[in-house]
């Protein structure tokens, strides 16, 4: 038999354990979104590079640089898919069902550095032959575990694609595509 005491004490640790959602490490650290309000429609900053290393610093400096007032407090949580979103107050990710933000994951990591590689294997030249750069993001990509991902040029094909040349890079983590991207020649003649 319960005593009605019991059943209030299970209850509240009940209830209290319902916010404590356990942190999560981001799978896509390439990027962390810097959201100018506590809600996952608002405008959203992007910021790349090392920015996942400390997700509320880089956030609450470019909030600072561009005039938002946060007051200092910030949390970084981790979207449904795998990204990082810093919000300007300290209770949003219980407030939004999302999971603090734990960490890198290992298959972030990995991506992270696929991507600068990318980005600087075609920024070596732009230019050069599309297919030596499609085969050197192939090899890219298998060398860092991510051969299931496909590179994707078809780009060059469409009509709006006369008069670019040379190449540049998006990443579509939902199609699991390195999508080599038409872009103006913009060397010196």
């Amino acid at each position: 038999m319960l005593l009605p005491g019991t059943v209030v004490v299970v209850t509240c640790l009940a209830a209290a354990g319902w916010g404590l959602r356990p942190g999560g490490l981001a799978d896509r650290a390439s990027a962390v979104g810097c959201y100018s309000a506590v809600s996952l429609q608002s405008d959203t900053a992007v910021i790349g590079g090392a920015a996942a290393a400390d997700p509320v610093g880089a956030c609450l400096e470019m909030w600072r640089r561009s005039g938002l007032e946060s007051g200092g407090d910030a949390a970084a949580c981790l979207r449904d898919d795998g990204g990082i979103a810093v919000f300007p107050r300290k209770d949003a990710c219980g407030s939004l069902g999302l999971r603090p933000f734990a960490g890198v994951s290992d298959l972030g990591r990995r991506f992270a550095a696929f991507q600068h590689d990318a980005v600087s294997l075609v920024a070596a030249d732009r230019c050069r032959p599309r297919a030596e750069i499609v085969a050197d993001l192939r090899r890219a990509l298998d060398s860092y575990g991510f051969s299931s991902w496909s590179v994707d040029d078809s780009g060059f094909g469409r009509p709006w694609a006369r008069g670019l040349p040379c190449a540049s890079l998006a990443i579509d983590h939902d199609r699991s595509a390195v999508v080599v991207v038409p872009f103006p020649d913009l060397r010196q003649k």
